[in-house]
């Protein structure tokens, strides 16, 4: 049902719209590791978790709201995850209850859970990958492209 559920909000292509610009979140652990976020829909960026040129699933992340951290949702054919992501200037983490760093300004992230997510996948064909496990449990560069949790849009 959770899957179904992702795939309707998340899956369907006539909800999104391309970007004029990708935005790229490179793993600061392995940078062959990236999230190539390419289609905008009604609640969040969506794209793909990329390891050496292979996309392995789905990946969106929506924009940091008033009060409410980024989410980031990933899922396959399999299974669906999901969790918080944390948004940091540099080493600054970004809190919606505080003035200072705004959202827009994040240069990098933390995808709490992903590592866990991928550990425990249902099919377990992300367990054995170590460099891509390693990747999700750390710190991720938000490239020049994004806004923190939001995209240029040209």
């Amino acid at each position: 049902m959770r899957l179904l559920l992702f795939s309707l909000l998340f899956a369907s292509p006539v909800l999104a719209t391309p970007l004029p610009v990708v935005c790229e979140v490179i793993s600061e652990e392995d940078p062959a590791i990236s999230i190539r976020l390419e289609e905008l829909t009604p609640t969040a960026l969506r794209g793909a978790l990329i390891q050496d040129g292979e996309r392995l699933g789905v990946f969106t992340s929506s924009k940091p709201k008033r009060y409410r951290q980024t989410t980031w949702y990933f899922f396959t054919e399999d299974a669906a995850h999901s969790g918080t992501a944390l948004l940091f200037e540099d080493d600054l983490v970004w809190n919606p209850h505080n003035r200072v760093p705004k959202p827009h300004d994040a240069n990098r992230v933390i995808f709490v859970g992903l590592d866990e997510a991928l550990f425990f996948w249902r099919t377990r064909e992300f367990a054995p990958n170590r460099p891509l496990l390693k990747a999700a449990a750390g710190f991720w560069k938000i490239s020049s492209a994004c806004l923190g949790g939001r995209i240029m849009m040209g």
